[in-house]
């Protein structure tokens, strides 16, 4: 491989390689990236190895970025060892780079030290990790401890931030001097377990914090070292009094939660959020926590949304969709029921659920044409065998409602559209008699009182 790379270097006609190239993604050895880079390179992601520390060629590989692609506007780090490692090399490239408008980074790697660098960045609009497995991790236990000192006019133009900090911390960071003004955007995911306690003084304050925020994500520490089995206690549960402070953010249109516990919420609390949320885009509330045994919510709650979010278009609930709770179809048609507007996916995670098809039927009733069901966890650590066997009937069910859904709501939409077109035939009937009626009086004819004309 370097011998092919030698005879490149050495027959270029030019000093650029690919001078039109504007995106550069590399997962081999550093040095073998240099010929590539040039000052037209806008996009640069790469893979760190251990070896790239122990070497000690973080410096010149820092060098290299910053001398040779300047106006570099995204920048994608990628490596599984801690942040600790590099944190000062890491700081000297963002430092070199103030064109940046896009920062990634691997999981557990914002740290305080980093954040204050990417705050002095005027262009920096975005600061996100992911968790694709290439992206890396770092370790849970660099981020522990999130205190920045920031300065004026930090972080002018970020609007999306991805934290994997404390509630507290975050909390912290969005009350102190000179935190972002304009965030539209936050996603938190804490590596500790919250209580309803702190979520609730972070969620506090939001909207004075962040008065433009228009999407939140919260996670916390679910399902980590902790009894998938146990019932909560009461005060271990999130309830309306503490999410209620986000119902008086006026921009937000989406938010998500992911919890250990369920929230404990009743019928009047879905429907306060619910009117409360008019403009609710995004809303997805604790679907897949620890405890599968028992949620307050049933299918009712979905009647709500349906009824006054009409721009809805994900809904996610941890629900018992048990039978004994659906509408009879004396009690409730298709014509009662409210419908979904906008909904494209309807999420229910880990939702108990006993007669699919009697599901199936219910929700064919509100939810619109192409919605999809989205069911099953994103937990990372490994389970129970009893949990295996408790959850895998249940989202088979779920699977065969996402299998009868678009059939019946297709059938319900015939329905409703030879009912439509009935009910025309008979007001057309009705103004023809009418008609008729009105003639027959003008010219004296005689009409019984059951219609029956006499000549």
């Amino acid at each position: 491989m370097q011998g092919v790379f030698d005879d490149v270097a050495r027959s270029r006609t030019s000093l650029d390689i690919l001078p039109n190239m504007h995106t550069l993604h590399w997962d081999d050895s550093f040095t073998l990236c240099v010929i590539f880079m040039h000052k037209n390179v806008k996009s640069f992601a790469f893979c760190l190895p251990l070896e790239c520390i122990m070497s000690r060629s973080l410096d010149r590989a820092v060098e290299d970025i910053v001398t040779r692609m300047p106006k570099i506007s995204l920048i994608d780090l990628r490596f599984e060892f801690s942040i600790g490692l590099i944190e000062e090399g890491v700081i000297r490239l963002l430092s070199g780079l103030p064109n940046l408008h896009r920062i990634i980074l691997p999981r557990f790697c914002l740290t305080a030290k980093i954040a204050e660098a990417a705050s002095r960045l005027g262009k920096l609009q975005t600061l996100e990790y992911q968790y694709h497995c290439y992206q890396g991790q770092g370790k849970r236990s660099d981020v522990v401890d999130f205190r920045p000192k920031l300065t004026e006019g930090s972080f002018p133009s970020l609007f999306d931030l991805s934290m994997t900090i404390t509630l507290a911390d975050a909390t912290n960071f969005l009350t102190i001097p000179f935190s972002p003004p304009n965030l539209t955007i936050m996603y938190l995911d804490s590596p500790v377990t919250e209580t309803p306690i702190t979520l609730s003084a972070f969620l506090n304050t939001i909207p004075e914090a962040c008065p433009l925020l228009k999407s939140l994500t919260v996670a916390s520490a679910s399902h980590s070292d902790l009894d998938f089995t146990s019932a909560p206690e009461k005060e271990d549960c999130i309830t309306i009094d503490t999410l209620r402070p986000l119902l008086k953010c006026p921009n937000l249109t989406s938010f998500e939660i992911d919890h250990h516990y369920p929230l404990r919420l009743e019928s009047s609390d879905i429907e306060e959020i619910a009117t409360s949320w008019p403009g609710a885009e995004t809303l997805v509330l604790n679907i897949q926590p620890a405890y599968l045994d028992n949620s307050n919510l049933t299918l009712r709650a979905l009647l709500p949304f349906a009824r006054h979010c009409p721009k809805l278009q994900m809904l996610g609930l941890f629900m018992n969709a048990t039978t004994t709770d659906l509408p009879t179809a004396d009690h409730a048609s298709a014509y009662q029921l409210p419908a979904f507007r906008s909904l494209r996916c309807l999420s229910v995670g880990v939702s108990l659920i006993q007669e699919e098809g009697a599901v199936a039927l219910f929700l064919s009733q509100i939810c619109p044409p192409h919605c999809g069901i989205e069911m099953g966890v994103t937990w990372e650590n490994a389970v129970s065998q009893d949990v295996v066997d408790k959850l895998e009937p249940r989202l088979k069910k779920w699977e065969k409602v996402e299998e009868l859904l678009p059939l019946l709501t297709k059938l319900r939409i015939e329905e409703r559209e030879r009912a439509r077109l009935l009910k025309k035939e008979v007001q057309d009937l009705r103004i023809r008699t009418d008609i008729l009626m009105d003639k027959f009086t003008l010219t004296g004819t005689s009409v019984n009182i059951d219609g029956c004309i006499t000549v």
